[in-house]
């Protein structure tokens, strides 16, 4: 069979697409090596139901969110050389789970996924029916068909850092709306003076609160050599400043230093997402925005600062306005150039250095 038709070239010869890195399907493991025994577990606020495979289709049982519950499910847990178990990113009420397994001596490694994928992953099974117990089997059959990734041992200083820059950012949107009641509040001529006060008392708590949650934040990074190394080289980068620097490092976790730009591009939701079809067909494209909206708000604003003081963000964000594209996207494109240049700098342990050939 020849390669193509003869007479009609390929949409990559008529210039109408580039190639695609198209995801692949995972692969088998190795024949040789322990296939992993996967436990799902459909997490509530009060308890969890865990499943695993049997030889007459899926066991499964309900064990209380207590430190009995959890001895409870560390019996029940089969006898397996290589031992793995999934769960959805569940509110708040995962993180004991997580916890609780970080705990573990030894450890058993976890997965904890986005609920968005196992609910795609459902609508093409036959099951209609929702329980725990079928979610949690449902967590095993998506882990057996899409291996997720397992999450290595988070340190407990990265997991204070985590809970302290979201709280962090939690007080900076409770100020906003504050100012913004304020504002509207004063344009009131009949606006009762001890509601000012409280107002204005309110805006002063809001504020001596943040710059306490913002210095405990520094104080932890300076305090372990490693991450105050990485925080002084984000901020090596023109663009990334303090809170940006410590966004990264708070949300990324230790990945920030193992991840490739792909894999740091997708966990922010800035991967851009085609839709084509046919020779008709042709949607504008979007970035996926299913991964860290934190991380996204973060790089929009270095970005921003980005392109008119980063040399290398400049001239690539000129490039970009040239070649035609808006300015939203070609602002989108330097976020990503971003992470690119957090990679270079933290892959080779070096402060930023505009001339660099990488670069």
């Amino acid at each position: 069979m020849p390669d193509r038709i003869e007479g009609r070239k390929s949409l990559y010869e008529q210039g109408r697409h580039r190639p695609l890195d198209l995801p692949s399907l995972p692969k088998p493991e190795e024949e040789t090596m322990a296939p992993t025994t996967w436990i799902g577990i459909d997490i509530a606020k009060q308890d969890f139901v865990a499943a695993q495979r049997s030889q007459t289709g899926f066991e499964t049982q309900c064990f209380p969110m207590t430190e009995e519950g959890f001895q409870a499910f560390q019996q029940w847990l089969p006898q397996a050389s290589k031992l793995g178990i999934v769960f959805e990113a569940t509110g708040p009420y995962w993180l004991p789970v997580a916890r609780w397994l970080d705990g573990l001596e030894p450890t058993i490694p976890y997965a904890c996924i986005n609920p968005r994928r196992l609910r795609d992953f459902a609508k093409a099974s036959p099951q209609r029916s929702k329980t725990d117990a079928i979610d949690a089997a449902l967590l095993v059959h998506f882990a057996e068909t899409f291996p997720p990734a397992l999450k290595p041992l988070k340190s407990l200083r990265v997991q204070t850092l985590r809970a302290l820059w979201r709280h962090h950012l939690e007080l900076q949107n409770l100020l906003d709306r504050a100012r913004d009641r304020q504002e509207k509040a004063l344009a009131d001529p009949q606006l009762p003076p001890q509601l000012a006060t409280r107002l204005q008392s309110l805006l002063d708590g809001l504020k001596t609160e943040l710059v306490q949650v913002e210095r405990e934040a520094h104080d932890l990074v300076q305090q372990d050599a490693a991450m105050s190394h990485t925080y002084r080289l984000l901020l090596s980068i023109p663009g990334i400043g303090p809170k940006t620097a410590l966004t990264l490092m708070a949300e990324y976790g230790p990945q920030l230093l193992h991840a490739n730009p792909k894999q740091l591009t997708r966990y922010a939701g800035l991967e851009p997402i085609l839709f084509e079809s046919g020779s008709s067909v042709r949607r504008r494209p979007r970035i996926s925005k299913q991964g860290n909206w934190r991380l996204r708000r973060a790089l929009y604003m270095a970005a921003l600062a980005g392109v008119r003081w980063n040399p290398i963000l400049k001239t690539f964000y000129q490039r970009k306005l040239q070649h035609g594209l808006a300015k939203k996207s070609a602002l989108v494109a330097a976020m990503r150039k971003l992470l690119h240049l957090v990679y270079g700098v933290l892959l080779h342990q070096q402060p930023f250095n505009p001339n660099h050939q990488g670069a």
